[in-house]
């Protein structure tokens, strides 16, 4: 595993490159495409709000309940306070983060947009909460001993985190840019917590 100094020179490396990308560029090359792409890949878009609804009242509270459960099942105490943390910071200041950036949300003459979103496009505050809770575990699941039961873990969390993304992306409320580079940002910070914080594999 590499050190905690090397994951914060890592974190803030990232951090940078997205969040002055995010905050100087309306949208980045290939995410038109890529939009685009996922919109003509997904099966309608009924299954949109239900998902995004995840996000909300009360089915958020049961999300962030899976995140600490398995988080001190995965890590111990440690692993559960620093997940802990990093979702009440989410909940207290991801939506005041749009402020920093700026970044308008797509354009319905460039994509497909469903509905009338409001608001600053990154980051994306569902990918904020989809990162601090699933995106969580599964880097708690790279501590695990290799096994089948790491393998499953860490394939289904990558699954959700690819359809909380693609929630995003299909009706048009958020550039691929702003749904992946927002959990890229936050894992590479947890991964730095989790290191300063000494979590180990709790299997």
């Amino acid at each position: 595993m590499p050190t905690t100094r090397t994951l914060l020179f890592a974190a803030a490396a990232i951090t940078l490159i997205v969040g002055l990308s995010a905050r100087l560029f309306p949208y980045l090359p290939g995410d038109i495409a890529v939009a685009k792409a996922f919109q003509e890949a997904s099966p309608g878009t009924e299954w949109v709000p239900p998902m995004v609804a995840t996000a909300s009242p009360p089915a958020k509270y049961f999300l962030m309940a899976i995140a600490l459960l398995g988080a001190w099942r995965l890590g111990g105490e440690r692993a559960l306070l620093v997940v802990a943390a990093a979702i009440a910071l989410e909940q207290a200041f991801g939506e005041s983060s749009k402020l920093l950036f700026g970044r308008p949300r797509p354009s319905r003459e460039l994509v497909a947009v469903m509905g009338n979103p409001t608001g600053l496009s990154f980051p994306s505050t569902f990918m904020t909460l989809y990162s601090v809770t699933v995106g969580a575990l599964f880097l708690l699941a790279r501590r695990l001993k290799p096994s089948a039961a790491r393998i499953a873990l860490r394939l289904a969390t990558a699954l959700v985190l690819l359809i909380a993304a693609a929630a995003r992306i299909v009706p048009g409320a958020h550039w691929p840019s702003d749904a992946f580079g927002t959990p890229l940002i936050l894992l590479s910070w947890l991964e730095v917590a989790f290191s300063a914080a000494g979590v180990k594999a709790n299997l």
